[in-house]
């Protein structure tokens, strides 16, 4: 199968899909004897939660899940063709469709049983003390195996355009180190779950019961020594905390006891002159246990198959779901394998390696040149609009802004996919069994990263798959990115009127614009630095004015009477607030001259705010949302909304709602951005 079927395949799949697709506001969606200023995400969306139910194979339901799913069929229907009719194996579309071939192939994942993972198996049965744990670790990390700590070779933080190794703490099961000390009685079940989960894992692979019983109690031993020592979700945002760059000897001093530059040297870098350890006290702990061979064979026996058991057949991988995602995420049901295989070589972010492959097939009809260019319009007017409210901020000095106005000039934008794809010659991935497919992936991207060591920063590569429903702000390259599947209705449409696309993309432009100014954010200089660009006074002013937006989001209280953690929150708070306040300043500037129609009954800066609460609507499962507020940077999406329209006076005004409520008084309002 040519290319050019794939793309012919694909570009019918998405017209199919994008027939149903929303191009205005869902206005029928609109519960109109709810009063907007008392709230307004019902008001906006409360029709649409009571007859929407989450899917069984889904832990949450909403826009960008609908969004997603319409990519994903398109994706399905093209790659099932080119499973039937493989493109030429050397082309990267060729490898991941052999790739996702042979993870449909069910038949030949179980026959296949646990031998793909043997050899990783018995690397870890085979740690006797530190030189042979170094050995081992670095034969699982180059195969995907994240035990341990992390490797990783991104940007300097403080000199942008080199790569630099890093070395961070990793190497939990759960979602985060809190989970293993909480002592509410949920942690506990979910402890006592995991426990049993880790159990009967191991049992899977062949040990008696008894056996994994103690096999898991030393796994889940060790795993807790590295939970105690790692930092905190909110630790780990200070950009100051996590940057200790050192030399491979320094490495040694910092944290004896494991042996650094042999796991160098086994994973096939040999010459490291400088690292970044993000976590010295865990780099210090870890090596401490590095001593405790009989702990390590258990936990590196259990996260072998911790990593790689929805690759495997189908006894592990429905273990694996019991409590990954039935227990931690509330999930009732498996999704389609079609989705699962889809996401496992894209990963949840597109991200993993063999994602932009996945993206190459998706964005040939996906994306318009026409709706680039409207992008790159809005984009312009958005920037625009920061530019001029940075020039009149009161509380900002002119050296200060000054280097902010630099900073937003310098910002570079990627819009749909990219100009230049990586090259994926040495990626040597299609002809073999899934689970060994997955681990070859793996191994392309360590040694990619490998050979970037000390090497010039690629400032046109792309960190996220096209097809993926999501934008980011990349701090190091001073760049916002918009991948194509999520330039679609609702959040993006061509026949739609400025007020809905300025409050849907706009919206999201502006949020990742913000980003470079948020409290990490504004660490970065316009190259992408971390130095201190702000003056004393101009920096005091900031961190006052972001604290309003901590203890505001912190009063917000969702499932189970867990409240938003507002510390965790700020980065992404502080980007929505200003991203809608320059949205909404840059609508003003595409309207200037134009008539303010009327539509539906609304005017457009209703339209607007409509708009934005409508693309954050969304259905949680339990077990989800509790999931989110203990470990995600992200506040839930009633409150992402709620928090916009307490700092914007321009809703209130819209809706001509009464004094107070929903809108902050002004010395509590975060006015920033």
């Amino acid at each position: 199968m040519k290319a050019r079927d794939v793309r012919r395949a694909l570009c019918a799949a998405l017209a199919l899909a994008a027939g149903g697709a929303q191009a205005v506001l869902d206005v029928k969606g609109i519960d109109t004897a709810l009063d907007p200023c008392r709230d307004f995400y019902a008001y906006a969306n409360r029709r649409w939660i009571d007859s929407t139910s989450i899917p069984d194979d889904r832990t949450r339901w909403g826009v960008f899940d609908e969004v997603g799913e319409r990519n994903d069929r398109a994706l399905v229907e093209a790659l099932d063709e080119a499973r039937r009719n493989p493109p030429a194996a050397a082309t990267p579309q060729g490898k991941v469709a052999r790739f996702y071939a042979s993870g449909m192939d069910l038949a030949a994942i179980e026959k296949a049983g646990i031998a793909p993972i043997e050899a990783l198996l018995a690397r870890a049965d085979g740690v006797t003390n530190p030189e042979t744990l170094a050995e081992a670790l670095a034969f699982l990390h180059m195969r995907g195996v994240d035990a341990g700590f992390a490797f990783a070779a991104r940007p300097d933080a403080k000199r942008s355009d080199r790569y630099l190794a890093q070395v961070v703490q990793g190497g939990l099961g759960l979602p985060d180190r809190d989970y293993y000390f909480r002592e509410d009685a949920r942690s506990a079940e979910i402890r006592a779950a995991y426990k049993r989960h880790v159990s009967r894992m191991l049992e899977l692979a062949g040990a008696s019961a008894a056996e994994a019983e103690r096999l898991a109690d030393r796994a889940i031993e060790l795993e807790t020594l590295l939970a105690k020592a790692s930092m905190t979700a909110v630790e780990r945002r200070d950009v100051d905390k996590t940057y200790n760059k050192t030399t491979l000897a320094g490495l040694h001093d910092m944290a004896p006891g494991f042996p650094w530059r042999d796991y160098f040297t086994k994973l096939g870098a040999r010459e490291v002159p400088e690292v970044n350890v993000a976590q010295p006290d865990f780099a210090r702990a870890f090596a401490r246990l590095a001593e405790h061979a009989a702990l390590w064979r258990a936990y590196l026996r259990w996260h072998v198959l911790h990593a790689t058991a929805s690759k495997l057949p189908e006894r592990f991988a429905a273990e694996d779901f019991e409590f990954s995602e039935r227990v931690l995420r509330g999930r009732k049901s498996r999704p389609p394998r079609n989705r699962e295989v889809i996401e496992t070589i894209g990963g949840r972010y597109g991200t993993e390696p063999m994602a932009q492959p996945i993206g190459m097939i998706f964005v040939d009809k996906a994306f318009s040149a026409s709706s680039k260019a409207r992008m790159q319009e809005m984009v312009a007017n958005i920037k625009a609009a920061l530019g001029d409210r940075l020039r009149s901020l009161e509380w900002m000095g002119a050296a200060t802004r000054e280097r902010a106005l630099e900073k937003l000039a310098a910002m570079g934008t990627k819009i749909g996919y990219p100009d230049k794809w990586l090259d994926f010659t040495d990626a040597d991935v299609g002809a073999y069994p899934y689970a060994e497919n997955w681990m070859r992936a793996k191994a392309f991207a360590v040694r990619r990263d490998i050979a970037r060591l000390g090497s010039p920063v690629d400032r046109a590569e792309w960190f996220m798959s096209p097809h993926i429903v999501n934008a980011f702000y990349n701090g190091s390259g001073n760049e916002i990115v918009f991948p194509a599947g999520i330039l679609q209705p609702p959040f993006f449409d061509p026949r739609a009127d400025d007020a809905v696309n300025y409050g849907g993309i706009g919206m999201v432009i502006g949020h990742e614009i913000t980003h470079g100014f948020d409290d990490r954010g504004r660490r970065f200089d316009a190259k992408g630095n971390m130095t201190d660009w702000w003056s004393t006074e101009d920096a005091s002013r900031y961190l006052d004015r972001a604290g309003r937006v901590e203890r505001h989001y912190g009063g917000y209280v969702g499932i189970e009477d867990i409240a938003v953690n507002g510390k965790l929150t700020l980065g992404e708070n502080i980007s929505d607030i200003g991203g809608a306040r320059i949205a909404w300043l840059a609508l003003q500037r595409a309207q200037a001259g134009k008539p303010r129609e009327t539509v539906d009954g609304l005017t457009s800066d209703q339209r607007f705010f409509l708009s934005i609460a409508q693309i954050w609507r969304a259905s949680y499962r339990v077990e989800m949302e509790r999931l989110q507020l203990r470990t995600d940077g992200h506040s839930p999406p009633r409150f992402r909304v709620a928090g916009i329209i307490a700092n914007m006076p321009e809703f209130s005004s819209a809706f001509s709602c009464s004094a107070g409520a929903p809108l902050l008084s002004e010395a509590l309002r975060a006015n920033i951005w």
